[in-house]
């Protein structure tokens, strides 16, 4: 076991509060032991990790830690840029298993400055995406089909405004710079197939990555990442695609009362046919929040949430895709109240509105 002081300057760490108070000169550190290759046990729910999250590398991991005043431990696993931020762990530092994938990093009590509160406190953490992004304005990527405009209806009825050119799903260059957005909705339509622009893409990740600007799948992402199509986006996937379907499809919620699930049954049938997405498996750190059950195992509606500090925006994948239509599919957003709900339910907690 090795040690290892980090020091990171407050106006580094979270680049958020620059936009609301001028750069301070104080310095936040904390010691850490570092343990390779073990994980901890987690055989009780105290052991449950705080909160999950994405991080391309093990400094931004330690930041997290840092930043959050109860954490005692992370454990970062780099190949799938997992995070994992831990409180209460006095009693799991003997239990701890052997993982070759997992680095273990666990507070030294005393070390951190400022010091851990004695009280509990609420004060500058109710702030969850950086002051520039305007929560209530979207970025839709779809295509040229009518239905389009149904799914903008929707939208402007819930508060939120899009921005929408016609295609812009295959044709989308970067501009408007979707970091300007609170979330990027992403519907193919039939435009898949075709390639988005490297400098689309890129301005996607970057948003979500550094800017806390969230992201909506739908299908056929999956059909663009298995043809090698946005392959900068894919870390945003949150789960993969053997074949697909069309017929009515039912969804199950797993995590109980989430918001994505306001005022929609626990489990419900659509009254409309659509296409969607069987066989998939989570990965990037994706958590199923629904199964499908004609999905074939795979999952219905998969999420990931912010990252700690709150630069890393939220994402949702949905199984269907939307409204595409072929053969008997004839779902178009005005048809089906199930599934349009959800949507907008999954658009507004992206973007931290529920």
């Amino acid at each position: 076991m090795q040690s290892r002081m980090f020091l990171i300057r407050s106006s580094l760490l979270v680049g958020l509060m620059l936009i609301v108070q001028s750069i301070e000169e104080n310095i936040q550190s904390v010691q850490m032991s570092v343990m390779t290759g073990y994980r901890f046990s987690c055989t009780n729910t105290t052991c449950l990790p705080l909160t999950n999250t994405f991080a391309s590398y093990i400094f931004k991991c330690q930041m997290a830690c840092l930043a959050e005043t109860q954490c005692q431990a992370a454990s970062f696993n780099p190949s799938i840029s997992n995070c994992q931020l831990f409180v209460n762990i006095s009693n799991q530092i003997g239990n701890m298993v052997t993982d070759m994938n997992t680095i273990t990093m666990i507070t030294i009590a005393g070390t951190r400055v400022p010091s851990e509160p004695t009280t509990t406190t609420t004060a500058s953490t109710t702030t969850t995406t950086p002051a520039t992004v305007p929560k209530y304005t979207a970025l839709l990527l779809s295509d040229s089909g009518g239905a389009v405009q149904n799914l903008i209806s929707l939208l402007q009825s819930a508060g939120i405004n899009s921005t929408y050119t016609s295609n812009n799903v295959r044709y989308y260059n970067g501009t408007p710079d979707a970091a300007t957005f609170g979330v990027v909705i992403i519907v193919t339509g039939t435009s898949y197939g075709y390639n988005m622009s490297a400098n689309g893409q890129q301005s996607i990740l970057n948003a979500q990555q550094n800017n806390a600007t969230s992201v909506v799948l739908t299908e056929w992402a999956n059909v663009q990442f298995i043809n090698d199509h946005w392959t900068t986006l894919r870390p945003l996937q949150l789960f993969t695609q053997s074949n697909s379907d069309s017929s009515n499809i039912t969804m199950n919620l797993i995590i109980p009362n989430h918001p994505i699930w306001n005022n929609l049954s626990t489990s419900f049938t659509s009254t409309s046919i659509v296409t969607y997405n069987r066989g998939g498996s989570l990965i990037n750190n994706g958590t199923i929040l629904a199964s499908c059950l004609q999905c074939g195992g795979g999952p219905g509606v998969a999420v990931r949430p912010s990252s700690i500090p709150a630069t890393i925006g939220r994402i949702v994948q949905i199984a269907h895709a939307g409204h595409y239509t072929s053969g008997a599919a004839n779902f178009n957003w005005a048809n089906e109240i199930n599934l349009s709900t959800m949507m907008i339910n999954a658009v507004k907690w992206a973007a931290n509105l529920i």
